[in-house]
């Protein structure tokens, strides 16, 4: 199967950026693409489940009971989804994380997390939508890093993707280690070309009447001279 450069990145590498925190979750999982080519987007299931698996599946399992019996907990469905995703189980990730964005529209995690989820199913379009309200909600150096890589790579507006990257570097808030990953990205994505100005209209050849006493204009002249 060929391989896209939308369909270089496993969902497992969510994983690992589950552990830098939310604000920086989809900005890790996008730079992973670029930054590991030869990966498959096939995950191979797991005969053997791992230690951490095990806990993790206890967690999803104890998150599960705690959301059932309060289901406007929006902190235990916020934890519930950054679970599911961790095992990437994106259906139900994004069914919990509609759920929450539907209890709290204005908390900003829960739309992060969805953004990262629809991602992570190929939806850019969408996920680009949902982290532009994101930005409605808290304006972060993280999501527009996000925004910017979603556009320049996968949505094919590198214009668009630099405006936010731009912004993302501008933001006082922003890590240093953030503020490298955006230089780094801008000097990836070609400037725009300048524009080309236009030439000037040209005078439009006098016709009619107009014509004929421009015409006429010179042997009048010539007459009072004499």
């Amino acid at each position: 199967m060929t391989e896209t450069p939308s369909r270089l990145f496993p969902a497992r590498a969510v994983i690992v950026v589950l552990g830098l925190g939310l604000a920086v979750m989809l900005a890790a999982s996008l730079k992973e693409r670029f930054e590991n080519p030869h990966l498959s987007v096939a995950v191979e299931p797991r005969p053997v489940m791992s230690d951490a698996a095990g806990a993790d599946a206890q967690s999803i399992g104890a998150l599960m009971r705690k959301v059932a019996a309060n289901p406007q907990d929006v902190d235990a469905l916020v934890h519930l989804v950054e679970h599911l995703v961790a095992a990437q189980n994106w259906q139900a990730a994004e069914t919990f994380a509609q759920r929450a964005v539907a209890l709290d529209s204005a908390n900003p995690a829960p739309l992060y997390l969805l953004g990262v989820i629809l991602h992570n199913q190929e939806r850019h379009k969408e996920a680009a939508e949902v982290l532009e309200g994101v930005l409605k909600r808290k304006d972060e150096a993280s999501v527009r890093y996000s925004l910017g890589v979603l556009y320049a790579y996968f949505l094919q507006d590198p214009a668009k993707g630099r405006e936010h990257l731009a912004v993302g570097l501008a933001d006082p808030t922003g890590s240093e280690e953030l503020k490298a990953s955006i230089r780094q990205e801008l000097e990836k994505i070609p400037p725009p070309a300048p524009a080309v100005p236009a030439d000037p209209p040209k005078e439009a050849a006098p016709s009619g009447k107009e014509g004929e006493k421009k015409a006429k204009k010179p042997s009048g002249s010539s007459r009072e001279r004499r």
